[in-house]
């Protein structure tokens, strides 16, 4: 079908025509100079609402709108999670048994577009909205250990935990559950909610333009003070090979690229620029529904492990130092992090196990969707060659990530190609993907990612977020890692930062390219700090 809409940088040379000769979509260098513009180039977001997306991209830009209690702090020229600092809160009390949290709002933050000034009501509002499930939200899970919230006064609100949480400041920073929206905005917008965003944050949605781009302006209010940039154009450029194009022409001072490569590294370097490299990294990795037939039998799974060498996988899509071997559900990095041991490549042994689950001639998995973004349809087109040498064949389409996204939640894989990034503890981490609450399930709407059907490991997290050692903490999720694995249901395979391309001579930050700042959250952790260059 003919598109209809903006151009979309459909392909390499219509886009690039498009990108560098057309006036209407981008700035020119002249008019970006005296208004200080930042071009982005990147995927469209598919929502605003940061409670409402784990897609990177969207991820990334609501950064630049939000803002949370708290923030990750910056020690040493870093940006660390492993402390935080007052934001939207100026400060707190702990009760003894550390279950009552007391945090008193900072006067005069002011919500964009006149929305008003932020509330303690607005923050029991946003943390509210997650805990009881409002439609399209994706992290109450990580609220849960709320018991209740209550408004003191408009400056001041407290919430009690129905137990000790020793991660319970980091859930309260600017980061996916931790944002705080406002809640006149979205009773006012209702649905429309997602293209009208309303937050604290140093950015002010101004525009979004379907296949083309969302315009940002400075914040004149932002409680940290007005950013030095006054716009912020996030382009829906799809093709990485077009987004090097315009950082190397000057079209696009930032890129967000779909797959980190050796090949876009080698460019980026080649034409000047640099990469903003952030960790710990995301984790690529299979997740198998051990409810759906035929991998609801031990073997089979076992026998897709098997099956789907890692290292040649990794040496293909990273090599050398550009990503490293999983070593566990959770990633390197992560409190509670711990070496287990992964099922070795070995097809013979795969071959054998799908005999004695009664498959000696294998099978066919069909209508297998996989999301063209990303890396994405490279890992899977090489686990795709790999099962098939054992006799697992996959009829994959590939499809947009959205739509994904949406036949994931739906149950209809029997096994899940997924990647990401979280809080760097293995609470939250576990708890998303593993915890019983999230599995996914149309008929209530739970858009969970416990893809696995997992619920072996429940105990154990209600174990951990009770115990204050951190080592006995530390322990208990070694544990629950082992069992992930004695019951084959995840498949780790590579951990590979986050990378942003930036060129120096446009944009300054004040963090180092080599890891200054955290994953999390897939962009700038503090795009108020960008600068832009003569």
């Amino acid at each position: 079908m003919a598109e209809t809409t903006k151009p979309r940088f459909l392909t390499l040379l219509v886009v690039a025509l498009v990108v560098l000769a057309t006036a209407p979509l981008v700035t020119s260098p002249a008019e970006a100079q005296r208004k200080k513009v930042l071009s982005i180039a990147a995927k469209e977001p598919d929502t605003l609402d940061p409670h409402s997306s784990t897609i990177g991209q969207s991820q990334s830009i609501v950064r630049f709108m939000y803002r949370g209690l708290t923030r990750f702090a910056i020690k040493d020229g870093k940006v660390t999670t492993a402390e935080v600092e007052p934001d939207l809160a100026e400060s707190w009390k702990i009760s003894p048994d550390g279950t009552v949290w007391t945090f008193t709002l900072r006067k005069g933050v002011q919500f964009h577009k006149g929305f008003g000034e932020l509330t303690a009501e607005d923050v029991k509002w946003s943390f509210d909205r997650q805990i009881t499930r409002a439609p399209g939200t994706r992290f109450g899970v990580n609220l849960e250990m709320i018991k209740a919230i209550e408004v003191i006064d408009p400056h001041t609100v407290q919430i009690t935990l129905k137990a000790f949480d020793p991660v319970f400041p980091i859930r309260m920073a600017g980061y996916q559950q931790g944002y705080i929206l406002s809640k006149k905005a979205v009773e006012k917008f209702g649905e429309q909610y997602k293209w009208n965003p309303i937050g604290t944050g140093p950015f002010v949605f101004e525009r979004h333009s379907p296949r083309d781009k969302v315009v940002l302006k400075a914040f004149d209010q932002f409680h940290r003070g007005r950013p030095s940039i006054d716009e912020v154009h996030w382009y829906d450029v799809p093709e990485d090979a077009t987004k090097l194009i315009g950082l190397e022409k000057g079209t696009f001072d930032l890129v967000y690229p779909e797959a980190v490569s050796a090949d876009l590294e080698a460019q980026v370097k080649k034409m000047g620029a640099v990469i903003d490299r952030r960790g710990p990294g995301n984790q690529d990795r299979f997740y198998i529904n051990m409810t759906a037939k035929p991998f609801d039998d031990i073997r089979v799974r076992r026998a897709f492990m098997h099956a789907i060498d890692r290292k040649a996988m990794k040496d293909t899509l990273y090599p050398g130092s550009l990503g490293r071997l999983a070593t566990s559900p959770v990633p390197v990095g992560y409190f509670g992090h711990i070496a287990v041991e992964l099922p070795r490549h070995d097809a013979e042994l795969a071959k054998k196990l799908l005999a004695e689950a009664g498959y000696p001639n294998g099978f066919t998995v069909k209508n297998y969707l996989m999301s063209r973004s990303f890396i994405f349809p490279k890992v899977m087109t090489i686990a795709q060659e790999q099962l098939k040498k054992v006799g697992i064949l996959v009829e994959m389409q590939l499809v947009e990530h959205a739509t994904y996204h949406d036949h994931i939640r739906k149950n209809l894989n029997p096994f899940v190609l997924f990647g990401g990034v979280r809080l760097p503890d293995a609470d939250p981490w576990l708890t998303l993907f593993f915890h019983s609450s999230e599995i996914p399930d149309p008929a209530t709407g739970n858009k969970g990612t416990n893809f696995a059907h997992y619920r072996a490991i429940d105990d154990l997290l209600a174990q951990g977020r009770q115990e204050r050692d951190p080592k006995k903490r530390a322990a208990i999720y070694h544990e629950a890692q082992r069992r992930i694995m004695r019951d084959a249901v995840c498949l780790p395979l590579n951990e590979v930062p986050n990378e942003w391309a930036r060129n120096p001579k446009r944009v300054s930050t004040p963090f180092d390219p080599e890891y200054g700042e955290d994953a999390l959250h897939f962009s700038y952790n503090y795009p108020e700090l960008l600068k832009l260059l003569n």
